[in-house]
Parts: structure tokens; C-alpha cells; sequence
């Protein structure tokens, strides 16, 4: 889960509710997802210079109708599996279509992909089948079907496909400049792994079906803020490309789902919603950051040396990501989040007196740009509990671990997360005001055992799955925020 991996401090808590997080803005959706606005005035120096002068963590892209019954009551089955075939047709559109190829004017960077499906040419014919096992099921405390009770056959779970364009990442993660030939590239881009890739999610009440994104206004500016302060910023091709990069990538996520779904023929609502906290001015995204006035860093980063002094590949980064993997389990091995006794054992979270068990939401791991790989790692127990705040926050999970080796010296493997106080404030805390004072600490145990859990299934995997290793770590000095 892209979420919450630790605890949130009571003078963070409290900072929130005295802001108050009231409404501004709300969607056709009756999922509880009032709009929060940081900002109540901004004068022109101040204001976010890309899009309309404004983004959200989220935005709904489209609502579809519900199927119906010939009562008129709803078919909750058929409306489920609306769900599954509207997230398989986006999907098998990016995975088969040359976007640059047919639409030029629109799309103004490389190939899209579906994460998980690598081929970058308009070649291909992925059929839903192909694409569905690309697609992750984040599961809920609600039931498809409410007349029957609640089962693992019987849990609503939301679809998450997950995309990427090989152009865009290479910028943001600092392989090939930002701008152009006279621009410049993305300092410590590396370090930026675990806020990519792009996330598409499509998930139904009773009232409509659900298309929903990360929008990736939010990704290039709160997990890339120190950037926004840095002097590469003085680089003028850096920065008008900069500035225009995340609507451009906006724009093209919109094109593709619109596409795909104009060409398959369905009927829908169009729209752009925003869901969340609401930002409106580049002082309050910096201030997410300002870690010497209570702001916090976007990422953990940990140093793992080799025992030998050897130096690393890319190739070493995949290993270790797929041990990860394997110690995890995955949704296809037969031993689903069924982890070695002894990590059972020292894994510190407790849910309801059992110990909640994680896995990997992928068979293989997700390359990026960079030689960076990443672990999607997810407990169905937390997970829950993570969605619990609203279905339209589903865009940050699952959580995930970032395998890069150190570009510095090639000696050391990096394993990063994103903050949890980060995320917890950046992007879950339209959802705070709505709690009370017991929710709100019942909710940070949760956080508190999803970080424990993650950073000693790290740790063991290094200390016992990965030669050259010894598990032991020191957290990498965070980049100036």
C-alpha cells in the first residue's frame, strides 16, 4: 500500500483538524468524498502554474450506470462484473495501441504500457484474458452481492491497473533530461521510484460505476517537491518542461480511457472530479515538505552494503526484488501469504489477536527506468482497513518497495518506501476530519503495524534470502526537502 507505513504524531493529528478539512466539492459517487482545501486565498506569484491552477490527489474520469434488474433494483453480480470488463477494455487498449502512432497531437511522449505487459509496439493483440492478470483486486469490507454474507467469494474488490510510458518515467526518475537537450535532469532521480507508475481504478456502489486515477499533477509535484526549490530550477528549459509535464501526462491518461472506451462502445458520463484534498497553491505543496516546519519527507531510503565490498547491477536489484517476492508469496503460488515461521514469527503487527498476512500482487517485479524495481507488496487485512476511508483512495495502494542499486558507488543496494506521515497528510487526510479522536487512533496502530511489517520483511529477506548480504542497514540521509 502506497499508504500510511507508520504513526502519525499527535501535533501532526492535530494540525489536521484544526484545519478543518471542509468540503468544497464533491462527485456523482456516494462514497463519503468530500474535497479538502488547503488554501483559502492565493495571489498570482503563489498559485500551482500548471493546469487550472489546482489539483487533488484524485480524480474521478468517468461514472457508468449500474446494471438493473427488470424490477429496477440493482444487479449487484452483473454490476461487478461491469467493473472487471470496463477496467479489462482501458487496459487492452493501452497494451495494444501505438498511442503516438494514431494520435500525435495528443500523445507527445512514447508508448504507453500496461504495467506488467512490456511490449512497446502497436504489434500486439493482449486479449482481456492477458490483461486481467495485469489488473490487481484491492479488496473491501463490502460485499458484492449485500443479500449474502460476507466470504472470500463474496468481497468486493477494487481494480487497480497500473500504466507507464517509458518517456515520462525517464524524466521523472532522472535517466534522460527534463527539457530537452538544454535542459537538465531530475536530481537524485532514483530516489523517486516508489511514486511511479500511473494508476487507473474502476470500482461501483449502488449509484454508479467508477473510474478513478492518481493524478499525476499530484505525483509531480508533492513526491518531487525539493525539485520544485532546487537550483536546476534556474535551467528555464528545465522548468517550462517541468511545469507542463504533469497535465501533458494527465491529458494522455484522459485520451486513453475516453478512447478506449468510445472504441468499445459504452456509455458513460465524462468527467473530471476532483476527489481528495485539494491543493491550490505551491507554498501549501511545499509546505508537505518542509521538514523543519513539521512537514515530512516523501520517502525512506535504506543502505544495504554486501559483506564482500562487491559492486551491483541492475540485475542484482531484480533478484532481490523477486526474494522479496518469494518470501512474501504471490496471488498464483498455493501458499498465498503463507510466510517462513520464523518471519511469521518476528513480524511485529497484530490484527484482531492474528498475526495478518502479506503477499506479493505481482509474480514478477515491476521494472522502472533507471534499473529500479519495484515490489508491490499488500496485507488483504490492512488493505481494508486502508479503503475503509473511501473506494476513491484506492489509486495509492498497494504498498511498494522500491530495489535500486546505489548509483553512487554500485556497492550498496537501496530499498525505499514512502513515508507514511508523508502519505497519511498528502493524501489520505481529507478523511481525517470525519473521524473521531478513537478512529483516528485505532487507525494509526494500523499504520504503525503495516510499517513494522514491512521494514522486517525487508530486513529478513536481506539477512536470510539474499546472499553477499548480513540484514544489517542504516537509513540513507534523506534528500533536502
Amino acid at each position: 500500500m502506497k499508504i500510511l507505513t507508520k504513526f502519525l504524531g499527535s501535533t501532526v493529528l492535530a494540525a489536521l483538524l484544526v484545519t478543518g478539512f471542509t468540503g468544497c466539492g464533491s462527485s456523482s459517487s456516494s462514497d463519503d468524498n468530500t474535497t479538502a482545501d488547503l488554501n483559502t486565498t492565493a495571489d498570482n506569484s503563489d498559485k500551482i502554474p500548471f493546469g487550472d491552477g489546482e489539483f487533488s490527489a484524485f480524480e474521478q474520469v468517468a461514472v457508468f450506470d449500474v446494471v438493473k434488474n427488470a424490477d429496477g433494483t440493482v444487479d449487484h453480480t452483473a454490476t461487478y462484473q461491469k467493473v472487471s470488463a470496463i477496467a479489462a477494455i482501458i487496459g487492452q487498449y493501452v497494451a495494444n495501441t501505438n498511442e503516438p502512432g494514431v494520435d500525435a497531437e495528443t500523445f507527445k511522449g512514447t508508448n504507453w504500457i500496461v504495467a506488467g505487459l512490456e511490449a512497446t509496439t502497436a504489434e500486439n493483440n493482449f486479449t482481456s484474458d492477458d490483461v486481467n492478470k495485469h489488473i490487481l483486486g484491492i479488496p473491501t469490507k463490502l460485499t458484492i452481492d449485500p443479500t449474502q454474507p460476507y466470504s472470500p467469494t463474496n468481497t468486493k474488490k477494487v481494480k487497480v491497473l497500473e500504466i507507464c510510458n517509458s518517456g515520462y518515467a525517464s524524466q521523472a526518475l532522472g535517466v534522460v533530461n527534463v527539457g530537452g537537450d538544454e535542459g537538465a535532469k531530475v536530481p537524485n532521480g532514483s530516489y523517486h521510484a516508489t511514486a511511479l507508475p500511473c494508476e487507473i481504478t474502476v470500482h461501483n456502489d449502488d449509484n454508479g460505476i467508477y473510474v478513478t486515477m492518481l493524478n499525476p499533477e499530484t505525483i509531480f509535484t508533492l513526491f518531487f517537491t525539493e525539485v520544485f526549490t532546487a537550483d536546476v530550477m534556474q535551467n528555464e528549459n528545465f522548468k517550462n518542461a517541468m511545469m507542463t509535464l504533469p497535465t501533458q501526462v494527465k491529458s494522455e491518461i484522459y485520451a486513453m480511457i475516453y478512447n478506449a472506451l468510445d472504441g468499445a462502445g459504452e456509455t458513460y458520463t465524462k468527467e473530471a472530479t476532483k476527489m481528495g484534498t485539494i491543493y491550490t497553491t505551491m507554498s501549501s505543496v511545499v509546505a508537505t515538505t518542509d521538514v523543519d516546519n513539521g512537514g515530512k519527507e516523501p520517502y525512506r531510503h535504506y543502505k544495504y552494503t554486501g559483506t564482500l565490498g562487491t559492486e551491483y547491477t541492475a540485475a542484482d536489484a531484480k533478484a532481490i526484488a523477486e526474494k522479496l517476492i518469494s518470501v512474501m508469496t504471490s496471488d498464483e503460488e498455493g501458499t498465498v501469504g503463507v510466510q517462513e515461521s520464523e518471519l511469521l514469527n518476528i513480524l511485529p503487527s497484530t490484527q484482531d489477536g492474528v498475526k495478518p498476512a502479506w503477499r506479493s500482487g505481482r509474480l514478477a517485479p515491476l521494472k522502472v527506468p533507471g534499473g529500479s524495481y519495484i515490489v508491490e507488496a499488500c496485507s488483504p487485512t490492512y488493505a481494508k482497513e486502508a479503503l475503509s476511508t473511501g473506494e476513491y483512495h484506492t489509486p495509492a495502494l498497494p504498498c511498494e518497495i522500491a530495489v535500486t542499486v546505489n548509483p553512487d558507488d554500485n556497492k550498496s543496494v537501496d530499498i525505499s518506501i514512502l513515508n507514511p506521515e508523508f502519505m497519511f497528510t498528502a493524501m489520505f487526510g481529507d478523511s481525517m476530519s470525519k473521524m473521531t479522536a478513537d478512529e483516528i487512533a485505532a487507525f494509526n496502530t494500523i499504520i504503525d503495524n503495516i510499517n513494522g511489517d514491512l521494514k522486517t520483511i525487508v530486513d529478513y529477506t536481506m539477512e536470510h534470502n539474499v546472499s553477499g548480504f548480513d540484514g544489517s542497514n542504516v537509513k540513507i540521509t534523506p534528500i533536502e526537502y
